[in-house]
């Protein structure tokens, strides 16, 4: 399972976002717990949306939300594998 931290009563997570047209809250694609872990996204989403300004966008979720963003962090994996 994937931990994501929990600082100041907000847990933290990464996703890659679009500049010019960003969603919320995982963006193009996300959580990621680390800022490590969300930079091989970019690349692999470059062939799905190549005229896209891609970024890492770091946010959060008051309270423990790691239960819920571990979840989600599964489908942000199995996103990418789509895309490898």
């Amino acid at each position: 399972m994937t931990a994501f931290h929990n600082v100041a009563g907000f847990t933290l997570y990464y996703c890659v976002q679009h500049r010019a047209q960003p969603r919320y809250p995982y963006g193009l694609c996300g959580p990621f717990a680390s800022e490590v872990e969300a930079t091989d996204a970019p690349g692999r989403l470059a062939a799905v949306f190549p005229a896209a300004a891609l970024c890492i966008e770091a946010a959060g979720f008051a309270d423990d939300a790691g239960p819920m963003l571990a979840q989600d962090n599964g489908r942000a994996r199995q996103q990418m594998e789509c895309h490898a």
